[in-house]
Formats: C-alpha cells, structure tokens, sequence
C-alpha cells in the first residue's frame, strides 16, 4: 500500500488496541512521555512510527501475541520506506505517489478508463500527448519526468511475480485518436501485446452497451493478500482513496457488472484489430489528399 496509507491504518489499528484498553490519548501520552499533539500525529497516520515507541505502545495495550506484534512491526517498516519515485518528488504530488505505491505493492489491480487507456499500458508518445493536452502549461523538463514516471510504473508487469490486472477500457478510448493516427495506432498494437500475457486480462465496453455502471467515473481497486483493498477515483483537482466495506463494496459491484456488460477477452481482441484496421483505411485516406 501506499506509505501515507499505510501510515494512516496503522495508526487505526493503534487507536482501536488503545480504546480496547480503555484509555485514553492524554493517559497514553503521559505513561510513554509523549505529546498530545504526537499521539495525534501518529493515530492519525501523519507521522511514521519509530519501532521503539511502537514497542512502547503495543506494551502498555498489553499486546503480546508474537504474530501480532511482528505484524504491526512490519506495517510500521512498511510505513517508513521509500520508493523509486521519492526521485520524482517535485514533480509529483502527494496523492501520485501514494497511488503508485499502492499500484506497484498491490497483487491484484482492477480498472475501469472510460476515456484514456490506462496508464499501466500507455506507450510514451500516447502519454506525452495526453499529458500535454491539458489546460496547464507544464515545462519541458516536467512533461519528460512524468513521462518517465509512467514508463517507470509499468516495470511492475515485467517483475517475476506481476499482480494481475483486469482492464476494462470503453470502445470510445479506443477510437480517440490521441497524437494522429501514427501514435494511435502504436498505441493499439502495444494494447493487443499486452493483453496477450496470462496476468493481464483486457476487455471493452462497447458502444452498444450503452448506458454502464461506470458513467461518472473512472476508478481502481487495488487488492492485497491480506490487508482489506483500496478503491481510488482521481479527477482534475486529486485523487480520493477509499477503504470502508460500503465504499468496496460499491465499487466491486460496480466493477463486476460493467465486466458483464463488456465485451469477453477475445472478442475485446477483434474489436480492437477492427479498430485498427478502420484507423489504417482513414489514415491512408489522409495520406492520399
């Protein structure tokens, strides 16, 4: 998960064993000599819990299940450690990185694009291109670094052990013709290689599914071997991280019925060679006047 995620369960987690112990932050703060606004920090995961307060607190919760506590000790080493895009800080906010960790931790990843191909399958031109087509204007240096940032994050399908991805990806986003028909149709072709893989499975919401579960929003789930999953939704203005049961649930559900709605894997395949196929007679036709 990502750190500042991490760091916020935790920090439950040590919330909830302090209510079990019927005590409160003031009585906690004052046993272990640390400050109210400490005790804040770390239960509400704004600040990393060192291993030795952490020791601290899970002694005076009386916690002495051996698996328990290397549990949390581990969440804690978690929390603290830091990953290939801290090189990119500058260029990428807070909520970026968090969803990268999560995305580059995380065994399984199930997506719905409605308007873009997903990131984790974009080749560089595709994302300069969608980058750039944004109303702010960004420095040349910073469109390279996020370029290289998302090239970065699909290192994660190449690993020994690559978490599976479901895609489902509308028919609109495909025939979007993103940096002229050249750069589109690389991009397609990357698509059909990628979902040839045994981890990655592919499928599009055609046109005629008409109206879908995923009409107002784009979103990932990011699932784990044992933490609970983590749903996200970004838009222009940030990215909104979701971990309740409700919030899961909607979301799953959601995912499940537009998978029902899509079309199978190897039909999504011929779609897309369709696609490809009408995007080569128009680009030809262009040629020619």
């Amino acid at each position: 998960m990502g750190q500042t995620i991490r760091s916020r369960r935790l920090g439950s987690d040590l919330r909830q064993l302090r209510r079990r112990s019927d005590m409160t932050a003031e009585a906690v703060g004052s046993e272990l000599g640390f400050s109210q606004s400490k005790m804040s920090r770390i239960e509400s995961g704004d600040v990393r819990v060192s291993r030795t307060d952490l020791k601290a607190l899970l002694a005076l919760y009386e916690v002495t299940d051996e698996q328990q506590i290397a549990a949390f000790l581990e969440a804690a080493k978690d929390a603290r450690s830091r990953g290939w895009w801290i090189a990119y800080e500058d260029a990428l906010p807070r909520e970026y990185r968090d969803f990268i960790a999560l995305e580059g931790t995380a065994t399984g990843i199930r997506t719905f694009e409605g308007m873009i191909v997903p990131g984790l399958m974009q080749t560089p031109e595709y994302t300069r291109h969608i980058i750039t087509a944004g109303p702010a204007v960004l420095p040349p240096g910073h469109v390279d670094s996020l370029i290289k940032v998302r090239m970065e994050r699909q290192s994660i399908l190449d690993g020994e052990q690559p978490p599976k991805i479901w895609v489902i990806v509308t028919e609109g986003a495909l025939r979007q013709v993103v940096g002229g028909h050249a750069v589109m149709l690389d991009q397609l072709h990357h698509l059909t290689r990628l979902a040839e893989r045994s981890s990655i499975t592919l499928q599009v919401l055609p046109f005629e599914a008409g109206a879908h579960a995923g009409v107002q929003s784009s979103f990932w789930l990011f699932d784990f071997p044992t933490d609970p999953s983590i749903a996200c939704v970004a838009n222009l203005t940030g990215t909104l991280f979701m971990d309740r049961p409700g919030q899961l649930k909607a979301f799953s559900d959601a995912f499940d019925n537009l998978r029902a709605s899509a079309l199978s894997p190897a039909d999504s395949l011929r779609r897309v060679t369709d696609i490809m196929t009408l995007m080569r007679r128009e680009q030809d036709q262009r040629n020619q006047t």
